[in-house]
């Protein structure tokens, strides 16, 4: 139920939700406002929530993942060359990178490779 008394931006219903809630481990429709969940439960409960601004997408008894996150790492390697690595994710530049990469080299000892991520 929404307990929060917002109206949501979004109603998603007739889906499948996976709440990982051990009381409640499926949903069918869920409210979202302002990028958070709000409510989350049966279409009964959730679609009389929307008002008039409300957007309703009817997912046709698909299922639905909120959100993937890749949580794997590779604890100990990245742990071992944390300092030998270089990341480029988000770099708009070549001579940024290029940059970056002598500043990389200056500091990663020989004969280690400079690792760019």
């Amino acid at each position: 139920m929404n307990t929060t008394g917002i109206q949501p931006d979004l109603i998603l219903h007739n889906g499948r939700f996976t709440t990982l809630d051990r009381s409640n481990p499926g949903a069918t429709a869920v409210a979202i406002a302002d990028g958070r969940f709000v409510a989350v439960g049966s279409d009964a409960d959730i679609v009389p929530l929307a008002g008039g601004a409300t957007k309703r997408i009817d997912l046709g008894g698909r299922s639905v993942l909120p959100g993937l996150i890749d949580n794997h790492l590779h604890l100990i390697r990245g742990g071992l060359n944390y300092n030998m690595e270089l990341r480029w994710d988000g770099v708009r530049s070549l001579a940024v990178a290029m940059e970056m990469l002598k500043q990389q080299v200056a500091i990663t000892p020989a004969p280690q490779w400079v690792r760019v991520v």
